[in-house]
């Protein structure tokens, strides 16, 4: 059931963040919405949804900006297979597990964005992008995953119930 929820609410994230968050951006950059969607899912859920919501979420944010399609996609379903490998190592989810997924996993989609736009012949200034993207996205994300995160678990918890209850 869980991966049903992915094409609604990352189509209503992948469509805010297109049109609402860049009227918001006071540092430069912008907040992430899909991939704090797609993180804070994956963050609870089974490897298989995880990978689901990647794809659909990569998908989504592909088809409402100039980058080629699968550009998106890349970072986040190895993010995902990383939390995967990661989760399975320690007993729960904790702050200190947000917090560093958030950072590094910003930082990590970032640059996968960067260079594949480079490999597709995209003329990206790195530094510019580093010092007026890559950074406030990742103040951004940092920010916003918190409220996000507790939003997306209360969610999971309501579809695990439901799931439980119809089996």
């Amino acid at each position: 059931m869980g991966s049903y929820l992915s094409l609604p609410a990352l189509a209503v994230a992948a469509i805010l963040q297109a049109s609402l968050t860049p009227r918001f951006s006071i540092l430069g950059g912008r907040p992430d919405l899909v991939f704090l969607l797609v993180l804070a899912w994956a963050l609870n859920a089974p490897l298989e949804q995880g990978v689901v919501w990647a794809f659909v979420g990569g998908i989504l944010l592909d088809l409402m900006s100039a980058a080629p399609l699968g550009t998106s996609v890349i970072g986040m379903v190895i993010i995902v297979f990383a939390l995967d490998v990661f989760r399975q190592q320690v007993y729960r989810v904790g702050l200190l597990t947000i917090m560093w997924t958030v950072l590094a996993g910003t930082l990590f989609q970032q640059t996968t964005v960067m260079v594949l736009l480079l490999l597709a012949g995209f003329k990206v200034p790195i530094l510019d992008n580093v010092g007026y993207v890559v950074l406030p996205s990742v103040f951004y994300n940092f920010v916003l995953i918190f409220p996000v995160y507790f939003f997306m678990r209360r969610l999971q918890k309501r579809v695990i119930g439901r799931e439980r209850f119809f089996s």
